[in-house]
């Protein structure tokens, strides 16, 4: 029989946020929660993130591969994701193929959809109070933490 898991918020550690470096106190927090190895899943992925403002849930980023300080994550071919702005706003930013960056505001109750092959983008804080996020997708990134 299978069980179902149900992952308790005490279990799940926090980590800075993508980008932001250990030493900067402030910018916010994430937390991988239905995410290998904690939870066996031949899909999607969940996770909460708390941002700041001036910071983003992810640094500019494409999905191929990404590292940075106590972190590498590596993406499938076939990668997608979603953003709910739970709380909040901010602006979703990416780079066209020639270059030129797109932004279109976003607030609490918005989802942003993140197709297979998006180019390189972020979602920042531009707002006045910290922005909650709940990320999901299809199928999880490969990740390597490191303390």
């Amino acid at each position: 029989m299978v069980e179902i898991v149900i992952v308790k918020s005490e279990e799940v550690e926090s980590t800075n946020l993508p980008g932001v470096s250990k030493t900067e106190k402030g910018a916010g927090w994430m937390k991988r929660i239905i995410y290998p190895p904690r939870v066996v899943t031949r899909g999607p992925f969940m996770g909460v993130a708390e941002v700041s403002p001036g910071y983003s849930v992810h640094r500019w980023h494409r999905h191929t591969k990404d590292q940075g300080e106590g972190y590498e994550l590596v993406y499938p071919k076939d990668f997608q994701e979603i953003y709910y702005i739970a709380s909040g706003t901010g602006v979703a930013q990416w780079k066209t193929e020639d270059g030129k960056m797109k932004e279109e505001k976003v607030k609490a109750g918005d989802t942003i959809f993140l197709p297979i092959g998006v180019p390189e983008h972020q979602l920042f804080n531009n707002g006045k109070e910290k922005m909650f996020v709940v990320f999901c997708g299809n199928p999880p990134p490969k990740a390597t933490f490191t303390k």
